[in-house]
């Protein structure tokens, strides 16, 4: 990202997307939550959704720190 325009989109479409896939998990039955992803060997749709959070938090950890070095 070259400008502060460009981290704005991002920023915008990052919420828009996290909004959208929360609207999905909470009309998801709970049921479906323990069953297998796609193939037993992925685990449980909770287990990835658990994932995919924490894989997204690690990676925006990663943005903050970059822009941290950047402005300073």
């Amino acid at each position: 990202m070259e400008s502060q325009q460009e981290w704005d989109i991002f920023l915008h479409q990052f919420w828009s997307d996290t909004e959208a896939l929360a609207v999905l998990i909470e009309n998801m039955p709970e049921d479906n939550l323990s069953n297998d992803f796609i193939d037993k060997k992925f685990g449980t749709y909770l287990r990835n959704i658990d994932g995919m959070l924490e894989h997204s938090y690690y990676h925006l950890g990663q943005i903050v720190l970059i822009k941290k070095l950047i402005i300073k």
